[in-house]
């Protein structure tokens, strides 16, 4: 009997660490929270549970090798957010065809965290997240489309715990019909 509760008890443990990416008590009522830009006739939006994922235990999954594929087949099946864009973009060198993705975090042994867009059809567009130190330490998920001094672009700013990344967005440049 104690075999079966200890049983029990791992797997408990295993399936909360799935969980955590979106699910979980601690996020229960996490925030959803939406930011959007317009540049000229161009708009991207984005809308993202603000998680707070163990209270810092995301450091923990990156670390744990042998979580990494169940931990991404639950992100992929339960998405953080969604990115909806209306025209073509370019962010940090990955075309991103118009449309609208799910987003959704992933690990990988080597890579690190890893942001990804879904469309409905088709391959994830996939970023390696080179995170450096944020300075300060927020207890949940913070996202923002945030403007740039350059016509048409913005960037993706992500803060988790005490780290950050950038991710440069440019809106490509609109075809004059002369490629056909």
């Amino acid at each position: 009997m104690k075999k079966f509760a200890l049983a029990i008890a791992c797997l408990a443990t295993l399936g909360t660490g799935l969980s955590a990416q979106i699910g979980g008590s601690i996020n229960r009522n996490a925030p959803k929270v939406s930011s959007s830009i317009e540049m000229g006739d161009q708009k991207v939006h984005i809308q993202y549970t603000s998680i707070r994922f163990g209270q810092g235990s995301w450091q923990e999954y990156k670390d744990n090798v042998d979580m990494h594929e169940r931990f991404n087949a639950f992100a992929e099946k339960k998405p953080i957010g969604m990115v909806k864009t209306s025209c073509d973009l370019q962010a940090a060198g990955k075309k991103v065809p118009a449309g609208e993705y799910k987003m959704f975090f992933t690990l990988h042994e080597k890579a690190g965290w890893i942001l990804n867009l879904k469309p409905a059809k088709g391959d994830s567009v996939r970023w390696r997240m080179v995170l450096s130190d944020a300075g300060k330490k927020t207890g949940c998920l913070k996202m923002n489309l945030e403007p740039s001094a350059k016509d048409n672009a913005c960037s993706l700013a992500i803060v988790f715990g005490d780290k950050q990344v950038t991710v440069p967005v440019m809106a490509a440049p609109k075809s004059d019909g002369s490629d056909k």
